[in-house]
């Protein structure tokens, strides 16, 4: 919907690529199954707020198989897409789901900033052997940004400072690091 994921069928082809039926807890249930037998899928929501028809086959299932199947399924799966409030899409396309998928036992969420972030935790999320779920502002899927050429991947739970001072601490994640930033150069 967002042409984030334009161009990969054509470089990947149809048998890695699949362009499937708005359906949401249909696609993410058959990448659970397909987690199961050992491919790691990346699951696409066009957003999040529609993310939730999914929530069955993501918190019942996805994160829970490991513990469920005493070690024999690790899920290595990813479910990306936009969340948040974008530019006047009402009620149903501007919820942040943070709060409800960070309490979830067995995922791990992360909501990138900057572009060379995205890219760095996303290959960390597809490498990762359990459910990611990356959170994706959509507001900010025009911001330009410095990407390496050189391969790296950013390694999950280890925060970054991006400036420092010595009177207040502020921690922020996704479109608010940038305001946080542009405040902070204020002050």
């Amino acid at each position: 919907a967002y042409k984030v994921s334009k161009g990969l069928m054509d470089q990947y082809g149809e048998g890695r690529v699949l362009d499937s039926p708005i359906s949401e807890n249909g696609f993410a249930g058959l990448g659970v199954g397909a987690a199961m037998v050992g491919l790691r899928p990346v699951v696409e929501m066009m957003t999040w707020n529609f993310g939730i028809q999914a929530f069955d086959q993501i918190i019942n299932h996805a994160a829970k198989m490991l513990y469920m199947s005493a070690g024999q399924f690790p899920i290595p799966i990813v479910f990306r897409g936009p969340n948040g409030s974008a530019h006047m899409l009402g009620s149903q396309h501007s919820q942040f789901l943070e709060p409800m998928l960070t309490n979830v036992p067995g995922l791990k969420v992360i909501a990138p900033s900057p572009p060379h972030e995205g890219n760095g935790l996303l290959k960390e999320a597809i490498r990762d052997s359990t459910p990611v779920i990356c959170l994706e502002r959509e507001i900010r899927y025009a911001d330009k940004g410095e990407v390496p050429e050189e391969e790296y991947v950013l390694t999950f739970g280890v925060g970054d400072v991006r400036s420092e001072g010595q009177h207040v601490t502020i921690v922020a994640w996704s479109k608010r690091v940038k305001e946080c930033l542009a405040a902070a150069d204020v002050l």
